[in-house]
């Protein structure tokens, strides 16, 4: 599975086709990743999904029920602040990046035109959902806000300009003619299909084993050839979804040949999208909501564990409250004829006359503040047993 550049083309292309003049009647948050765009257009009612998650980050329509929470989180409420009620004037894929804007265009609380731009990042963890000022380039919200702390290149905040993601400088596959295939692919290197993924822009791994098994055996000849028949295709938007079993699932939407299992078709991109991603996000969720759980009461038993040794000390020492009673009042009674330094002092218990008591000093404090340390002790002892 691979949510690759050409894979965001297609996508692009399918709400190009659907979406255009749309309007955005209803947005919600179902899960703390993910927005759900309602859309009217062209007379019929379109569900836009989009989800940062770091494993499934993805844009698509969709045809599942997701839940609504009963409040909603502040960024969808800023979100529908915002661009509710704004028009879709139009939808397109930055180069052959995993990257969608969606230019919108609604007016301002004078009436005026104001226009804003949806910027989809679709990047794994570090996937991003950003609303944009088009005309002033600055970011008025995003779905995960990065602080300079977290990153360097680029500040992800409200108010501040928007910068892209850093560009990879690879080649545009779909720009691409044999000369240049041949000048950066090293026959000799071996491991084509990588040298496939580091040259060239929106190309994953599974597209380049593709490439690379349909050639054959692969020379100078053959790679060229099935490399440029492949980006025509893509150029002329002519796609072919389908979702592979195997071992496990993988889905495309160039055929692939070189995956031997079940093979299932789709008549939109979106419509394999939305069948793949469904149940795995959900047990992702599910999952991760466990590891949570699991992490949490992880950490209150551990907790609990050197609370408990805490307790077990005090409960030790409220034992032996009496002696720290007893010792206070044994150098309350003999203070005249105590000094400072001493480490110890062997004096007679008056409630037993004829026993003598040996009872340990800090030679730092004063024979005052040794009394009044054991006295604090007896205190806290006591206390600790009547809770």
């Amino acid at each position: 599975m691979s949510f690759d550049g050409f894979v965001t083309r297609a996508v692009t292309n399918e709400l190009q086709e659907t979406l255009l003049t749309g309007k955005i009647t209803k947005i919600y948050q179902p899960f703390e990743t993910d927005l759900l765009l309602s859309i009217r257009a062209k007379r019929t009612n379109y569900q836009l999904y989009i989800s940062t998650s770091a494993n499934f980050s993805r844009i698509h329509l969709t045809n599942h029920r997701y839940p609504n929470p009963l409040q909603p989180p502040m960024f969808c409420m800023r979100m529908r602040k915002q661009i509710e009620g704004y028009i879709i004037k139009d939808i397109k894929q930055v180069d052959l990046d995993r990257i969608v804007h969606i230019e919108l265009e609604g007016r301002d609380e004078l009436g005026d035109f104001i226009t804003k731009t949806l910027i989809i990042e679709i990047m794994g963890r570090h996937s991003n959902l950003i609303l944009l000022d088009t005309n002033q380039n600055i970011i008025i919200d995003s779905l995960k806000h990065l602080p300079p702390s977290l990153n360097s290149y680029r500040t992800v905040l409200p108010g501040r300009e928007y910068i892209p993601p850093p560009v990879q400088n690879k080649v545009n596959p779909l720009n691409a003619d044999r000369e240049t295939v041949l000048k950066k692919v090293d026959f000799n290197q071996g491991k084509i299909e990588n040298q496939l993924v580091a040259n060239f822009a929106g190309l994953s791994p599974i597209v380049s084993k593709e490439i690379v098994h349909r050639s054959g055996f692969v020379t100078k000849e053959t790679l060229p050839e099935t490399f440029l028949k492949v980006m025509k295709s893509f150029q002329n938007d002519i796609y072919k979804p389908e979702i592979v079993r195997s071992n496990r699932e993988f889905f495309s939407v160039l055929s692939l040949t070189h995956i031997e299992g079940e093979r299932i078709s789709f008549e939109s991109v979106s419509d394999m999208l939305d069948r793949f991603y469904f149940g795995k996000a959900e047990r992702d969720r599910i999952k991760q909501q466990a590891n949570d759980l699991e992490k949490r009461i992880s950490n209150e038993l551990k907790k609990n564990k050197r609370k408990l040794k805490k307790l077990e000390k005090t409960l030790q020492d409220s034992e032996k409250a009496e002696q720290y009673q007893l010792y206070g009042e044994l150098l309350t009674a003999h203070m005249h004829e105590l000094n400072r330094g001493q480490s110890e002092v062997v004096l007679e218990n008056y409630y037993s006359p004829g026993e003598k008591v040996t009872i340990p000093l800090d030679p730092v404090k004063t024979p005052s503040e040794n009394a009044q340390a054991y006295f604090q002790k007896y205190t806290k002892a006591k206390n600790a047993v009547s809770i």
